[in-house]
């Protein structure tokens, strides 16, 4: 589940010290909308699903390894399909347990009163795929790798606040916590088998970091840099009385022309192909309806929502307010000031969703109705605010000029089409806009290295974030919080806002200790509301997001928060 998978997702996003494969990859699978498919679930002709054949899938993206807890390169997190976590998330962010045997609780005596102990029950039976017996010694070890300063692991935020892990017996690890961690079901998405390794100093060089081995369905068999990875079906499987797995394998071919992979998958070379962007949908849209051999589908869900990041600082200086967006009046004309719904029927053909909540996903999805577009109401804002145009149409207010820079990331020629749109609207209420659009690594650098939104050195930037499966995975309900305002004694702060709120941060730190779920989902819709009143951050949209797949493949599920590529368990072949 860790790594930063800025490049995966196609999207721009910072980023962060603690990110989630999860959610990660949510948004390479997003795009901007596609029309309904078939479900892929019927059968042969008989009804029976057939078992036998492998399924192809177009890589475009060759990771340099395939286990995330060591790699944050695209495509990795398909390690599950051979290392299969403690917990898997549905769309609407509960948990369903796989090598867990229960979802621990404070009823069933897995979780402590004060919140800091969690117990989790092992399924008994479960083994590697060397058939090696799986047990909390295996739990234990892979915490004690990320725990070990000479491993090059990359965990997760949701490993910040473990202590310990102790093996009670073989099928009981006990953990402990720091204090109360509610999103402890988003540990151990992938769990190390100890007998593969002679310590926990375990680096990247380490062959289980590139084919690890696991308890899945799936044995990785092979890695040919440049051309595929292969992946067998694994014979002993230790749930295949319940769940067959039906086909003999999965191949992964490295396809780096993206539009190459597309046009082989339309004419059924390909099973599917990962990842499609939004730029693919109109093609595959169409080649669906004119024949071609394919399904394609959509998350009824949320996607990646695209933000507009308004400075809260003066050029980093967080003792004065930003000398335009500083004002809670323009701020607020320039939410009613946008007229979303065009960004989304003329750029983005419809395939796209208003979004008014911070948190908009899984478990903290919180409704905040989007402000309406009201040109009228924006002017009238302005002008009780004192904010006067001059000859030019252009506002001012005690000599200062309501001028602001707009800023993406370079070579992006649909988000180029919508920051056009939004500059003429906010032009016609009488803000400057100039669209100044920066490389990635200036806009998403480091405080050291100048990194644009960690220095404050912009007015509004745009980005796309906060797809997660609990407000606390990425740490993006922290992210707003006072103690991520990046700064000289704070260079590490992940605020994209430089916004400082302590009636916000007490919401979610509340949050983030109960253990009680529903008080934290009515927290955080506070701390939403909150935040909408404020507008330190505007949505724009939230990305309609789908799959597709070929006709021929079937068994295909998107019940699952990260879409379709969970269920390759299920997926076998038509005759």
């Amino acid at each position: 589940m860790p790594s930063s998978l800025a490049t995966l997702r196609r999207v721009t996003c910072r980023a962060r010290r603690s990110s989630s494969t999860l959610a990660a990859v949510a948004a390479t699978l997003a795009v901007a909308g596609c029309s309904s498919g078939g479900s892929g679930e019927s059968g042969d002709a008989d009804g029976e699903p057939r078992k036998g054949g492998t399924a192809l899938v177009a890589m475009t993206q060759e990771p340099g390894g395939m286990n995330p807890l060591f790699n944050d390169q695209s495509g990795s997190f398909l390690s599950f399909w051979a290392q299969e976590p403690l917990f898997v998330a549905r769309p609407d962010g509960s948990f369903d347990p796989v090598l867990a045997a229960e979802l621990p609780s404070a009823d069933n005596g897995g979780v402590s009163k004060d919140g800091r102990t969690v117990t989790f029950k092992l399924r008994d039976g479960v083994t590697w795929s060397d058939g090696k017996p799986f047990s909390a010694e295996d739990v234990k070890f892979t915490f004690d790798v990320i725990q070990d300063p000479k491993s090059t692991a990359l965990p997760p935020s949701a490993y910040d606040l473990v202590e310990s892990v102790e093996v009670v017996d073989d099928l009981t690890a006990r953990v402990r916590m720091s204090k109360p961690n509610p999103y402890f079901l988003g540990l151990f998405q992938q769990v190390l088998p100890k007998h593969k390794f002679d310590s926990t100093a375990v680096t990247a060089d380490h062959p289980q970091t590139r084919l690890p081995l696991g308890t899945g369905p799936f044995v990785f068999e092979e890695f040919n840099e440049g051309d595929k990875i292969v992946l067998k079906r694994n014979e002993d499987y230790w749930n295949k009385m319940e769940r067959p797995v039906r086909l003999d394998g999965i191949t992964l071919k490295i396809t780096p022309d993206a539009q190459s992979a597309i046009s082989s998958f339309q004419r059924g070379e390909f099973d599917t192909v990962f990842f499609v962007t939004s730029g693919d949908l109109p093609d595959l849209t169409e080649a669906r309806d004119n024949g071609a051999p394919i399904e394609v589908t959509v998350q009824e869900t949320r996607s990646h929502v695209e933000w507009l990041w308004l400075n809260q600082s003066d050029n980093g200086d967080h003792s004065r307010p930003h000398p335009v967006l500083g004002d809670p009046a323009m701020r607020e004309a320039i939410d009613v000031g946008i007229d979303r719904k065009a960004v989304i029927d003329q750029v983005l053909d419809g395939f796209a969703t208003l979004n008014g909540s911070v948190f908009y996903s899984g478990f903290g999805a919180t409704e905040v109705p989007v402000a309406p577009f009201d040109p009228e109401r924006a002017n009238q804002i302005l002008d009780a605010a004192g904010w006067d145009r001059g000859g030019d149409g252009i506002r001012a207010k005690d000599g200062v000029r309501a001028s602001l820079r707009f800023q993406t990331v370079t070579g992006d020629q649909t988000r180029e089409l919508y920051q056009q749109l939004v500059q003429q609207n906010l032009e016609d209420i009488g803000i400057q806009v100039k669209i100044n659009n920066v490389p990635s690594n200036l806009m998403f650098g480091t405080y050291q290295e100048g990194g644009r939104l960690a220095r404050g050195n912009y007015d509004i930037m745009m980005s796309r974030d906060g797809y997660v499966v609990d407000p606390l995975e990425e740490g993006w309900a922290a992210n707003f919080t006072c103690a991520e305002v990046p700064s000289k004694d704070n260079p590490g702060g992940q605020s994209e806002t430089h916004w400082c709120n302590r009636e916000y941060d007490a919401l979610v730190k509340q949050a983030a200790e109960s253990v009680d779920q529903e008080e934290r989902k009515e927290l955080y819709a506070q701390a939403a509301r909150l935040l909408a009143r404020e507008r330190p951050a505007l949505s724009l949209y939230s990305s309609t997001w789908g799959w597709t797949w070929s006709s021929r493949l079937k068994g295909v599920s998107k019940d699952y928060f990260d879409g379709i590529w969970r269920s390759a368990h299920d997926w076998y072949l038509a005759g």
